[in-house]
C-alpha cells in the first residue's frame, strides 16, 4: 500500500513538474509552399498575431525558416497580455544582451473588459539577436546576400536603417544584420515596455488622425504598436490612453511642443475676422478677365498676384464655410486694400477694424507695420517675404517660417542623423546664402565626430565636378548642402552628383524648393540623388482630408486649387478654430502645434519681437518618385 502511495505522489510530482516546464512558445520549421495564414489556420490563432511574433518573417516566410508558434500542448490558450496577479509563475525575460526587440506585441481581447492600468498587465515581445557582416572593400549587396543565402529583401528588411540598399549601395565598414541567430518570447511588465517608448496620452478632442499626422506615423503604425487596444482601428480612442508612439531605439526627434486640442467654446459673441486683400477692383473695373488673370496678356508680376489674391481668398472662404458648418459664428469683413496698399491707410482712419479679433493680411510687408500699430488684434502675416524679418511689433504674426529656421531644422537633422559623410555646403556667396551655410555649419561642427564642412562658392558662375569629387574619399557617402537661390548654380551642383566615381555615392539636401530655381532639374533626377529638402507644406497623395478638399473645391470653384489657396484655407481655418476656444489667438499658440490640410503651425514668441511659426517638414523623393515625410 504504501508503495502504490510513493508511485503516486511521484507520479504525481513528475505531471506537475512537466506542466511547469512546458513551454508557451515553441520553434516551428516552416514547410515548402506555406504560408502565416496557412500555419495560422492549423494552430487555431490569428494570422496577425502570428506575424506579430515573428516581425522578421512577414507573411511568406521562406522554406526551412524558423518561425516562434504558440505551444499546442500548452495547457490552454494564454494571452498575451495578461493581468500578473492571473500569471506571477510565468519567466519575464528582459531586454538585456538583445540587439533589437520588435515593436510588434499582441494581445487577446477578453469579454467586457476595459482600458488595462499600466502597471497590471504584461506585454509579449519577440526579441531577436542577429549573426552581423562588416562590409569590407570592393564587397556588393549581390555578393553579400549569396554568401549568406539570403535575398535581397530580406537584408533588406532585416536593415531599415540602411535605405540606400535599395539602390545597391554600400559602404566600407557598415555593419549589416544577415541572419536571425536566435529569437525568443519574453514577457515585460507594460510600465517598462512603455519606458522604452515615445508615448502620448490622449487627451479630450484628440483622433487617431491628428496623432498620426503630429508624428508622422501611419495609422497602422499606430494599431501595431499598441494591440491592447484594437479599437484605434475604428479611429476611436479613449481620455486617459497611454499609446507608445515609436521606439526609443529608433533615435528620431521627440516633440518640444503639444499638439493643439481644436474645441468649440460655448459663448454667444461671434468671432470677427477681417481680410485685407490687393484685390484692386476700382482698377480692374473696367479690364477683361483674360487681361487681368493672363500672365501672356499683361505684366507677368501683375498677373501673378491677381491670381495669387484670388486663390488665397477662395481658400480661405472655403475655410469660414467649414467653421460655420460647426456652428461656431463667424462675422467675416473683406477689405480690398488696392494697389500696393494704397487704400489702407483709409480703412485705419474708418475705425473699421477696432473690433476685429484677428486680421489675416496685409498682403504687402511695408504695410503691416502700420496695421499693426493701429489695432489692437493680431495681425497674421500671410506668406513669406524676405522681409519680415524686420517686423517687431508684438501682435505682428509670421506666418511662414523664415530662412534662418529652415537652415537650423535642416543643421540639426543633419547632426542628428550624421554617420561619417564627408559634408560639402554650396553658396550663392551672397549675403542670404552665406548666412544659411554659416548656420548650417555652426550646427554640424557642434557634433564632434564632424571635422570639416567644406563650403563651395562658384568662380566665374561655376562650380566645377572636380572641386567636389577630388575632396571624395574612395568608397565614401557624402552629402551635398545647398543653400544657393541661383537656378544655374542648383542646377551645376546638382548634376554633378548623378555619375560619380566608382564606389563613391552623395545624396543632396536643399534649405528649400521652389518652382523657379529648380525648374530645369526633372523629377527623376531628384529621386536619383535621393533629393531631401525643407518646406513649409506637405501632405501625403492618399490623405483623406486634403482629397476630400480638393474635391468640394474643384465642385465649388471649377478648379484644381494651388498651394495659395490651400494655403488661404489653412491660415483662416487655424486661426478659426483656435479663437473658437474662447481664448485669445496669442495665447493658443502657447498650447501647442496644428497641422491643416498641408500646413504646420507651430509658434514662437520672442520675449521682445513678432510672433514666428517654426513649423516645417523634412521631405525626400524615394526612387519611385514619391515624396515621403521624413520629419
Amino acid at each position: 500500500m504504501n508503495k502504490i502511495k510513493f508511485w503516486g505522489i511521484t507520479l504525481a510530482l513528475a505531471t506537475l513538474l512537466s506542466c511547469s516546464q512546458q513551454k508557451r512558445y515553441i520553434s516551428y520549421t516552416v514547410k515548402d509552399g506555406e504560408t502565416m495564414r496557412d500555419i495560422a489556420k492549423r494552430i487555431d490563432v490569428k494570422t496577425e498575431d502570428l506575424v506579430r511574433l515573428n516581425p522578421d518573417v512577414g507573411e511568406s516566410p521562406s522554406t526551412n525558416s524558423v518561425i516562434i508558434i504558440p505551444n499546442p500542448e500548452y495547457k490552454k490558450s494564454i494571452p498575451l497580455i495578461q493581468d500578473d496577479e492571473k500569471d506571477k509563475t510565468s519567466d519575464l525575460g528582459t531586454k538585456e544582451n538583445t540587439e533589437q526587440s520588435s515593436e510588434n506585441e499582441n494581445t487577446v481581447e477578453e469579454e467586457n473588459s476595459s482600458i488595462k492600468k499600466v502597471d497590471s498587465t504584461q506585454v509579449v515581445r519577440t526579441v531577436m539577436t542577429f549573426k552581423k557582416h562588416t562590409v569590407q572593400a570592393g564587397e556588393t549587396v549581390y555578393r553579400i546576400t549569396k554568401q549568406y543565402n539570403i535575398s535581397k529583401d530580406e537584408l533588406i528588411n532585416l536593415n531599415p536603417q540602411f535605405p540606400r540598399l535599395k539602390d545597391n549601395y554600400l559602404d566600407v565598414g557598415q555593419e549589416l544584420k544577415v541572419k536571425v541567430a536566435e529569437k525568443k518570447v519574453i514577457y515585460i511588465s507594460r510600465e517598462e515596455d512603455l519606458k522604452n517608448h515615445v508615448t502620448h496620452t490622449v487627451k479630450s478632442k484628440e483622433t487617431v488622425y491628428g496623432l498620426t499626422r503630429f508624428y508622422n506615423i501611419t495609422k497602422d503604425d499606430l494599431i501595431n504598436l499598441n494591440p491592447e487596444y484594437p479599437e484605434i482601428a475604428d479611429n476611436q480612442l479613449q481620455i486617459g490612453q497611454v499609446l507608445r508612439i515609436r521606439s526609443l531605439e529608433d533615435n528620431l526627434d521627440t516633440f518640444s511642443s503639444e499638439l493643439f486640442i481644436d474645441s468649440i467654446a460655448e459663448v454667444d459673441e461671434s468671432i470677427k475676422l477681417a481680410l485685407l486683400l490687393p484685390f484692386r477692383a476700382k482698377e480692374y473695373d473696367s479690364i477683361s478677365f483674360e487681361n487681368i488673370f493672363d500672365p501672356t496678356k499683361r505684366k507677368r508680376a501683375n498677373a501673378n498676384l491677381a491670381n495669387l489674391v484670388t486663390d488665397f481668398y477662395m481658400g480661405s472662404e472655403m475655410a469660414i464655410d467649414s467653421i460655420k458648418k460647426l456652428g461656431i459664428n463667424v462675422d467675416v469683413s473683406v477689405f480690398d486694400t488696392g494697389n500696393r496698399g494704397n487704400m489702407i491707410e483709409k480703412i485705419l482712419e474708418k475705425g473699421v477694424l477696432d473690433d476685429a479679433n484677428a486680421i489675416i493680411g496685409p498682403f504687402y510687408s511695408n504695410k503691416v507695420k502700420d496695421v499693426a500699430k493701429n489695432t489692437k488684434a493680431p495681425v497674421i502675416f500671410p506668406h513669406f517675404s524676405r522681409n519680415q524679418d524686420q517686423f517687431s511689433s508684438s501682435s505682428i504674426v509670421k506666418s511662414a517660417p523664415d530662412k534662418i529656421t529652415r537652415s537650423r531644422i535642416l543643421g540639426k537633422y543633419l547632426n542628428k542623423t550624421y554617420n561619417g559623410e564627408n559634408i560639402f555646403i554650396v553658396s550663392d556667396g551672397d549675403k542670404v546664402s552665406d548666412a544659411q551655410a554659416k548656420e548650417i555649419t555652426q550646427i554640424l561642427k557642434s557634433n564632434d565626430s564632424i571635422e570639416n564642412v567644406y563650403i563651395l562658392k562658384p568662380e566665374k558662375n561655376y562650380i566645377s565636378k572636380e572641386r567636389f569629387t577630388d575632396k571624395m574619399k574612395p568608397n565614401s557617402h557624402n552629402w551635398v548642402i545647398i543653400a544657393a537661390t541661383e537656378r544655374a548654380i542648383i542646377a551645376n551642383a546638382v548634376n554633378s552628383m548623378v555619375v560619380l566615381p566608382e564606389g563613391i555615392t552623395a545624396q543632396v539636401f536643399s534649405i528649400e524648393k521652389t518652382d523657379k530655381t529648380y525648374e530645369n532639374i526633372d523629377n527623376n533626377t531628384l529621386a536619383r540623388i535621393g533629393f531631401t529638402y525643407v518646406t513649409d507644406n506637405f501632405s501625403k497623395y492618399d490623405d483623406d482630408n486634403m482629397n476630400e478638399f480638393i474635391r468640394k473645391y474643384k465642385k465649388k470653384n471649377n478648379d484644381i486649387p494651388s498651394e495659395y489657396a490651400i494655403r488661404g484655407f489653412d491660415i483662416t481655418y487655424d486661426v478659426l478654430m483656435r479663437l473658437a476656444s474662447g481664448e485669445q489667438l496669442l495665447e493658443t499658440y502657447k498650447k501647442g502645434t496644428s497641422i491643416r490640410l498641408k500646413n504646420k503651425f507651430e509658434f514662437n514668441k520672442k520675449l521682445f519681437g513678432s510672433v514666428s511659426n517654426q513649423g516645417l517638414f523634412i521631405v525626400k523623393y524615394n526612387p519611385d518618385l514619391t515624396l515621403e515625410r521624413i520629419k
